[in-house]
């Protein structure tokens, strides 16, 4: 029996030509923006109370390959900014969860 785990990377990275989004991430600070393809998740706008009103908040999921994380360490972390679709985002969460063919970056931006 073939590695089961070795097909879902092989199906994660055609799903990735096919559909990926284009995405950069970057070590802050000082680093370069890094492109890759990504799977993201549909975003959701949430709403804190903050001292003068509501504060609008964008989150979303960045599933970005096991491999490209693993060659590429330090870039899919906290504090990380991730530019899509014209805007900057910063990393808030993170899944790893070998032998998964997936790390999961949920993203947020505070909009003014």
């Amino acid at each position: 029996m073939a590695d089961i785990w070795a097909e879902f990377s092989a199906d994660a990275a055609s799903i990735l030509t096919e559909i990926g989004k284009d995405v950069t991430i970057k070590i802050v600070p000082g680093g370069s923006p890094v492109a890759v393809k990504a799977m993201i998740t549909q975003p959701m706008v949430l709403q804190d109370m903050e001292t003068g009103g509501f504060l609008n908040q964008t989150t979303f999921e960045v599933k970005v390959l096991k491999t490209f994380a693993d060659a590429n360490p330090g870039l899919i972390v906290y504090g990380n900014i991730v530019h899509y679709d014209g805007q900057d985002y910063r990393i808030v969460a993170i899944a790893n969860r070998p032998p998964a063919a997936w790390v999961i970056a949920r993203v947020q931006t505070k909009e003014q």
